[in-house]
């Protein structure tokens, strides 16, 4: 399911005034705790996905300074890029690994 709220879906801006995009994806998988950070830019020329489950998960504060990072870091960002379908919410609603996406 797609969180909703405590502002995880808002527009971030990068020193380089570039925006970046996020949604936050959560819910049992297996009995698994599993949350997903999709994130892209504007013009959706660089995105990519972050997954925590189980012990990984993070609260929420936690899934913020992850946000952050990827708009700060272009290093941190690079580690997780990978190409997104859009609209995000229809194609990534439910899980499957991503190697079957």
């Amino acid at each position: 399911m797609w969180w909703r709220g405590q502002h995880l879906n808002d527009v971030r801006k990068g020193r380089d005034g570039r925006a970046w995009h996020f949604r936050v994806w959560h819910d049992f998988v297996d009995g698994v705790y599993i949350q997903r950070v999709f994130f892209w830019d504007a013009d959706k020329s660089e995105t990519g996905a972050i997954e925590f489950a189980s012990d990984k998960a993070l609260h929420v504060s936690r899934l913020r300074q992850s946000i952050g990072k990827v708009v700060r870091e272009p290093r941190y960002r690079s580690l997780h890029r990978r190409p997104l379908r859009f609209p995000v919410e229809r194609e990534y609603r439910e899980y499957a690994p991503f190697e079957q996406l």
